[in-house]
């Protein structure tokens, strides 16, 4: 009969105590997954007490604590030496925990960790890793480009993304329609000097058509992304150029007018035949010419 009552006396503990435990519950953890080098980061812990009390509430990064919040402790703020962990402690309290000046080292697995008051310290827990990006310092730059295209033209022009970790996604667009696949060429990737962060180039090349002109004008655009924490883009603005006119109703080029040549061992070219049935005044003086001829050889023969 003891035994029994010593059974029932457990299980009726036991029970109590998971009352007691589902009364603490961790309700949200907002941690971001991705952040910037550089920039700062909000971590957020959110749970409900119910029937117990707070006895603390404790951060890790990489199953070291870096964050301490203890209400009854006078401050009731600690906070200890980890690699890629500042804490902004203005802007830190129960709930939430503010870390500034990111870093490579920042990256890690961060845990939330709530505990009650004695005599059972319940506790719960929920962790998140966080990935830190390096992004790039500025727009993606665009090369090669003109300020004006014709139809028959080729555009050329290479888009490149200032060094990040992990590299850029580019993309480019003519007209705000992203461009065909056969218009591309790469992305090539360069690792720029002293550090692991990477250049993306992507390369467009297309002959220009009637199709590329929207009122005469064609809009060049690159965008670079890294999700989900950037996305920067570069427009080049171009027109399309006018042709030399022409003459109306003819092919030709305007030139301007030209002067009738002359030639001065033939004298004036205007009097020499022109056509069939028409002759110069060039034809008597050649008949005299050969009139007198003939009247020397005459001479000649008799003398």
């Amino acid at each position: 009969m003891m035994k029994m009552r010593s059974y029932v006396l457990i299980a009726a503990l036991f029970m109590w105590k998971q009352d007691c435990i589902n009364c603490l519950r961790l309700l949200e953890l907002r941690v971001p997954t991705h952040a910037a080098k550089g920039g700062e980061a909000i971590l957020g812990c959110q749970f409900d007490l119910e029937n117990d009390v707070l006895y603390s509430v404790k951060w890790y990064k990489d199953g070291r604590e870096f964050y301490r919040y203890i209400p009854m402790s006078d401050p009731p703020i600690s906070h200890f030496a980890t690699p890629g962990v500042m804490v902004d402690v203005s802007r830190s309290s129960n709930t939430v925990v503010t870390l500034v000046h990111l870093s490579q080292e920042s990256s890690g697995l961060y845990r939330c960790e709530v505990s009650g008051e004695a005599p059972l310290f319940a506790t719960v827990y929920e962790e998140k890793y966080v990935t830190i990006y390096l992004l790039p310092e500025s727009k993606p730059q665009l090369t090669g480009l003109e300020d004006k295209y014709n139809i028959g033209d080729k555009v050329k022009s290479n888009c490149t993304s200032a060094g990040s970790r992990p590299e850029a996604q580019l993309k480019w667009f003519i007209n705000n329609r992203l461009a065909a696949k056969n218009y591309l060429r790469g992305p090539w990737y360069r690792t720029t000097p002293n550090t692991d962060a990477v250049e993306t180039i992507l390369e467009l090349s297309f002959i220009v058509g009637s199709n590329h002109f929207q009122f005469d004008t064609m809009d060049v655009k690159c965008q670079a992304t890294i999700a989900p924490l950037y996305q920067e883009e570069s427009t080049h603005h171009a027109v399309r150029y006018e042709i030399q006119s022409l003459k109306p109703y003819t092919d030709e080029p305007i030139l301007g007018e030209k002067p009738i040549p002359t030639f001065s061992g033939f004298g004036d070219t205007t009097l020499l035949q022109l056509e069939e049935g028409k002759t110069s005044t060039a034809a008597p003086r050649l008949h005299l010419n050969l009139f007198f001829l003939f009247l020397a050889f005459v001479r000649y023969i008799n003398g």
